[in-house]
């Protein structure tokens, strides 16, 4: 069995933060700051490397060795992708916000890519909390980048790229509409990128890693 835990090495993990993995009685430190999970996402979506060489890179990614247990590989990512998935709130397996008029569920829309996004995410943390988010690669846990990503107020440049992109533009006209859609198109996501894509990919990504081990 494999877990994600927290280290009790404080001199090796000052967060108190989960960077270790226990496994088969040994454990393996992991790197989770917030630059190798958002590298690993723009892995996925990289169509220059196969899906062979993605599991190989991801695991010195990850944890600085190439993977030779296949059964240790798969258990790991596939907790490492619930875990860095996890939110506070909404953790449900569907993710489901809401029902249609019509009572049947609606899955819930992630306005945001934390690849494509990335320079508006690096402005607003400069904006709002003073951090320079290339002096934190490395260092800032994913969990610490998770939270202060979610905590954006409304004035910083990625919550108003979110509010354009949420904008519901049926009830607009003139100058108004032609304005709303124009900025809509212009910080529309790209289909690539998005959460459910990378969720396809992460699949993908599973699915070879699953016939590797059972090979």
């Amino acid at each position: 069995m494999l877990t994600l835990t927290r280290s009790a090495d404080r001199i090796s993990n000052p967060t108190g933060l989960n960077n270790e993995f226990a496994y088969q009685g040994k454990l393996y430190k992991i790197d989770l700051s917030f630059d190798t999970v958002i590298s690993f996402y723009q892995l996925l979506s990289d169509d220059h490397f196969s899906v062979e060489e993605k599991i190989s890179v991801t695991f010195e990614m990850f944890f600085g060795f190439k993977p030779s247990d296949p059964d240790f590989a798969v258990s790991a990512f596939e907790q490492i992708n619930r875990y860095i998935q996890q939110k506070p709130y909404g953790n449900d397996e569907d993710d489901i916000s809401s029902n249609d008029m019509q009572g049947q569920p609606i899955k819930a829309v992630k306005y945001y890519s934390f690849t494509q996004d990335a320079e508006a995410i690096y402005s607003s943390f400069r904006e709002q909390y003073g951090i320079n988010l290339l002096l934190e690669k490395g260092k800032m846990h994913w969990d610490e980048f998770k939270a202060l990503f979610a905590g954006l107020d409304d004035k910083t440049y990625m919550s108003r790229i979110i509010q354009i992109r949420m904008r519901d533009t049926s009830k607009l006209e003139g100058q108004e509409l032609a304005d709303a859609v124009e900025a809509q198109q212009y910080y529309e996501l790209d289909e690539s990128k998005t959460e459910e894509a990378r969720e396809q990919q992460f699949t993908g990504f599973m699915n070879t890693m699953k016939a590797w081990a059972q090979s």
